[in-house]
């Protein structure tokens, strides 16, 4: 074979290389999707919370309190009752801050020597959770007031997903529903297994007086609440069920088994 013949099957090979490379490029890299004239393509932005802080520090107290900035009701329910349920999280945290204040300007000044360079400080903070249907916010009151430990209280928020709704206790039931003795009963089974584990001993060891009396069916023994995927978990702050050892204690309950007594809309799916 000559030289010209040899040449021609060296372009003729590398033209079968470029072809079959261009074929698999077309094939793995398919055009973009043109947008029509006066079209716009979109996307739900994700959701993020950027925190807002209250901060006020004076002679005799330091305090941070954070709340949320938005929440996720902004793109289920809409701006306005997100716009709600900022303000009434921002209404609660200052509410929380004057009072705080308050107590240390007027408590403060009658310690005199045990509480020199020293101040009372509260900081608060919180957690959402989310269920399909709602959203809960959950607010850690941590005070030290120069006592034998700092103490720690609880308050929480939850809203209907939909419809923005502040949600108490209550409208998770049908009307006329025994919700408090059934969750009495529940937190009164459950709270001994839970205490004895923590404590390494038996249920039957645990001071069921002390429960008893945080559990009462009264709303006062069920005001702090969330729901976390598809439970409704009571909070317990230190104290209220137990002694202060035993922290924050919480119980969550299948909303599956409050089935009879549930609203339709809060049944998980």
């Amino acid at each position: 074979m000559n030289n010209k013949h040899r040449a021609l099957w060296a372009v003729g090979g590398l033209l079968a290389i470029f072809i079959a490379l261009l074929i698999w490029y077309m094939a793995t890299h398919p055009a973009p999707t043109a947008v029509a004239p006066g079209d716009v393509a979109t996307t739900t932005p994700p959701f993020v919370d950027t925190p807002q802080h209250i901060v006020d520090n004076g002679t005799y107290h330091e305090i941070d309190v954070a709340y949320p900035g938005v929440t996720p009701l902004f793109t289920s329910a809409g701006a306005e009752a997100d716009a709600a349920a900022v303000s009434a999280m921002r209404n609660f945290s200052q509410n929380t801050v004057n009072a705080f204040r308050e107590s240390a300007e007027m408590e403060m000044p009658g310690l005199g020597e045990f509480a020199r360079d020293r101040k009372y400080t509260m900081d608060v903070e919180y957690k959402l959770f989310e269920s399909p249907k709602t959203i809960s916010y959950v607010y850690m009151i941590y005070q030290d007031t120069l006592g034998a430990h700092p103490n720690t209280y609880y308050r929480t928020f939850s809203y209907d997903r939909s419809s923005g709704e502040d949600l108490h206790l209550e409208d998770l039931f049908v009307p006329g529903a025994p919700y408090l003795e059934r969750l009495s009963e529940r937190t009164r089974a459950e709270l001994p297994i839970i205490m004895g584990r923590m404590a390494q001993m038996s249920p039957s060891e645990v001071d069921m007086d002390y429960i008893n009396s945080g559990t009462m069916p009264i709303g006062d023994s069920f005001g702090n609440f969330k729901i976390e995927g598809a439970n409704l978990v009571m909070i317990f702050p230190p104290y209220q069920v137990g002694p202060y050892v035993y922290g924050v204690l919480e119980v969550p309950i299948s909303l599956s088994s409050l089935r009879d007594i549930l609203e339709p809309g809060y049944l998980p799916n």
